[in-house]
């Protein structure tokens, strides 16, 4: 028999519909499992399903705070050698931000961890909450490595695909589906597919190729220190206190570039140019480092690159971060900043690939 935990945190697969809206119910955890127990799988009846305590909150709600409520949580209730596997139930909004920072705490997990979501409450005939759900526990059963990783049926294809929660990306507008570098197919519901699945995972993912910095039993509460900026026409950089936070983490184009543009207008740089928030952080914000990602200075590169790399007092606190997702670097930019106060051993941390982020 194998023992799971489902922790609730919440999100759609949480939740039910009156009139028209969702909202998060208190019974859903014992939903969640008696639809997976009244199924056809052929782990019902090889699997004990627990639930912990709510924390119930929709995913556009996640916080650094509530963060902290999960990993507290997690800490209290999974108690090493009780449980053969963990699932999250989490709402989809936030899933590949919350999924890549649970990838690097539990770098060193021995058990597999599991984040599962829905497109619609589960009540919906159109939902793949319930598949989800029967892959995370059918994947515990047939004995899956330990990682944390996303099952996700499409909606597009109908495939159930297996992410690891380091690569997953946010579901884009629009659509009801999720993508990762390297995500495997599950072909169905047999035990072959499965462990088909598992000699490819584990193929790409050797658990030797996991480097465990920082562990979720040993961290301590992650603080909201970190500033999260996108490109694009108009950005007004005037308009943030960057002395409030430790890092800024500023995207790029799809070229790699940000806005250098010099103002005709202005007798410094205008209020749209990515040198202009180089020039306050170093006047104001002397504590503030800044990361531009993804993007890197190798190769045939725009001139606004060399721009910005070169920009006065700002470039010795400018870095340039590539090869991972932006949610991906998001989580790890506030464990870094949150476990490290030296700036050395914050670059040791960024520059190592804990768990697989690094997908160029």
């Amino acid at each position: 028999m194998k023992n799971v935990l489902l922790i609730l945190v919440g999100g759609t697969i949480c939740t039910a519909n009156e009139n028209n809206v969702l909202s998060i119910t208190k019974d859903s955890g014992a939903v969640i499992r008696d639809n997976y127990l009244s199924s056809d799988s052929a782990c019902v009846g090889k699997v004990n399903i627990d639930l912990s305590e709510n924390l119930l909150t929709l995913s556009e709600n996640m916080t650094v705070d509530k963060w902290n409520l999960i990993i507290d949580l997690y800490r209290k209730t999974v108690i090493k050698g009780k449980y053969d596997g963990v699932i999250f139930a989490h709402g989809t909004d936030s899933l590949a931000y919350s999924s890549s920072l649970f990838s690097f705490l539990l770098a060193d997990t021995d058990v597999p961890v599991f984040f599962v979501s829905a497109n619609e409450n589960l009540s919906s005939e159109r939902s793949n909450g319930n598949a989800n759900f029967a892959c995370a526990v059918e994947c515990i059963c047939y004995g899956i490595s330990p990682n944390v990783y996303v099952p996700y049926k499409n909606l597009s294809d109908g495939k159930m695909y297996l992410h690891l929660g380091s690569r997953l990306e946010q579901c884009k507008n629009y659509s009801e589906d999720f993508y990762s570098v390297g995500a495997v197919w599950v072909e169905d519901h047999s035990e072959k597919a499965y462990k088909n699945a598992f000699a490819l995972i584990d193929e790409k993912y050797p658990q030797s190729g996991k480097n465990p910095m920082v562990g979720l039993y040993n961290c301590k509460n992650l603080e909201d220190c970190v500033l999260m900026l996108e490109p694009y026409v108009g950005l007004r950089y005037d308009c943030f206190d960057y002395a409030k936070f430790r890092a800024v983490l500023h995207g790029t184009y799809h070229s790699g570039t940000a806005c250098a543009e010099k103002s005709r207008w202005y007798a410094d740089y205008g209020r749209n140019s990515l040198l202009y928030m180089l020039d306050e952080c170093a006047e104001k914000s002397k504590d503030t480092d800044i990361y531009l990602s993804p993007s890197r200075l190798e190769g045939e590169v725009y001139e606004t690159l060399p721009i910005i790399a070169n920009h006065g007092k700002a470039e010795k606190r400018l870095s340039f971060l590539y090869g991972q997702t932006k949610e991906a670097s998001y989580a790890k930019l506030v464990i870094a900043y949150s476990v490290f106060a030296d700036k050395e051993d914050i670059k040791r941390f960024l520059d190592t690939n804990i768990n697989f982020e690094n997908i160029h």
